[in-house]
């Protein structure tokens, strides 16, 4: 891969292969951006990725206690920690919907699905060791 972000794409499907997107790595600074947003919305009381589970769970009576399986699958989940939205907005190069260039209006009105997969992939091309297991980041330092 080229050292330069803008120098690594990749083409996804989209919409079931209806549709495809051109995605880009992020850049250094772009992947600090996508972190600290999501620290800001945290801070400020607006984390929207664990809120449904939580709340679930106060209304069920079990409070905001969290079994051992869910805090395991928030771990190895690559984009915790991450706004989606910053990472999509950074990363969505282009896109066969429409007729090119994804525009601020159309990323915020995606479905969730879309914006999951999306930003999946392009943090994917960005950091793969994110989604390696822990036997393959051991046999990866191993090979370094």
């Amino acid at each position: 891969m080229a050292i330069f972000a803008s120098q690594t794409t990749a083409t996804i499907p989209l919409d079931g292969g209806a549709h495809t997107a051109t995605i880009r790595k992020l850049t250094g600074r772009e992947y600090e951006r996508a972190q600290a947003d999501h620290l800001r919305q945290f801070v400020a009381g607006h984390s929207p990725r664990v809120w449904a589970v939580a709340l679930r769970k106060i209304l069920s009576g079990d409070g905001a206690n969290v079994t051992a399986r869910e805090l395991a699958d928030a771990h190895a989940d690559p984009l915790l920690g991450f706004d989606r939205y910053t990472i999509v907005t950074a990363g969505l190069v282009a896109w066969t919907v429409d007729g090119g260039t994804p525009t601020p209006d159309q990323i915020n009105d995606l479905d969730d699905d879309t914006v999951e997969t999306i930003a999946r992939a392009i943090l994917e091309l960005s950091k793969p060791s994110l989604f390696q297991s822990a036997a393959e980041r051991d046999a990866a330092k191993k090979n370094d």
